[in-house]
């Protein structure tokens, strides 16, 4: 599956990338495991991830062939416990 960027992710990403020291690929790789993936009500999706010791959130969407991320930031504390508590499980939310 190949991994895209929008431009506003991709600034996102190369700020942390220079302030953790973080890899394009090994991020895209836990990106595409989807260890925690919140399904939202307009079809996006949020995964949290970790990587270097830092959790990251990314918004994206996908199909089949392609995966486009949307946004990407630090984790927040809420996030963090969800990734923790339920690594590796599969997550329906309505966010409002």
């Amino acid at each position: 599956m190949e991994v895209f960027w929008s431009v506003h992710s991709k600034e996102r990403f190369f700020e942390r990338a220079l302030l953790y020291g973080l890899n394009e690929e090994e991020v895209e790789n836990c990106i595409k495991k989807q260890e925690v993936k919140l399904v939202q009500e307009n079809g996006k999706i949020k995964t949290i991830f970790s990587v270097i010791g830092k959790y990251f959130t990314v918004i994206k969407v996908e199909n089949k062939k392609k995966l486009c991320v949307v946004s990407i930031w630090e984790s927040n504390n809420k996030e963090i416990e969800v990734w923790k508590n339920q690594k590796w499980a599969v997550f329906f939310a309505m966010e409002k």
